[in-house]
């Protein structure tokens, strides 16, 4: 069992994942983070101030490129091609989903937990909807360059591209792979392609 010393916080931090996958997230108390970490239950609450930040620490260990990408996104404007930028959000927020199905899950099945992660998000400026905000931003950045259409709702445009990678990410974790359309990062790129023939500057 590892000692409760500096490496303790990237151990508490790797317990989450591994307790998620094995119990899912009602079975990952903070007594068996510390147990499963090897450190004393008190010492989760020296490096984090709650279970929310921890959760969202082991999401940003987990998948540091997809919140990078998404959050730097707006900078992205004119850059390349839409397409290639929306592929590259995509493909990346499908391995994301994947992930954090399993965690959401289980948030949305304790009311409790799912109102103190609700404040979290609007508390520290973080989750979905900033994930979105983020998203809109680049499309508008797209429009007012013209490599969009004047036309396009940013807002839902970024919706209907987030949501049809969440949606198929739920549904092949809660039916299997053989609910897939061809790999993952193929249904991301005609998610992308369906997108764009109706946000192109020459869509109707």
């Amino acid at each position: 069992m590892p000692s409760d010393g500096a490496g303790t916080r990237e151990q508490i931090v790797e317990a989450p994942g591994e307790l998620i996958a094995d119990r899912g997230l009602a079975g990952t108390t903070t007594r068996a983070i510390a147990h499963r970490a090897g450190c004393a239950e008190g010492s989760i609450y020296r490096h984090f101030p709650d279970k929310q930040t921890l959760l969202m620490e082991v999401v940003k260990t987990r998948f540091p490129e997809f919140i990078q990408l998404v959050g730097s996104s707006p900078q992205r404007a004119g850059t390349s091609t839409v397409k290639r930028n929306l592929e590259e959000i995509a493909v990346s927020a499908m391995a994301f989903f994947r992930g954090m199905v399993p965690v959401l899950a289980g948030i949305l099945g304790q009311h409790d937990l799912l109102l103190a992660q609700r404040r979290f998000f609007v508390e520290t400026d973080t989750g979905p909807i900033r994930m979105l905000e983020s998203l809109t931003q680049y499309l508008e950045g797209e429009r007012r360059l013209g490599r969009i259409s004047r036309r396009a709702s940013a807002p839902h445009a970024a919706r209907l591209l987030m949501g049809g990678c969440f949606a198929h990410a739920f549904l092949l974790e809660l039916m299997g792979d053989h609910a897939a359309v061809g790999t993952e990062e193929r249904y991301a790129r005609e998610v992308v392609r369906t997108v764009i023939e109706g946000i192109g500057p020459g869509g109707s």
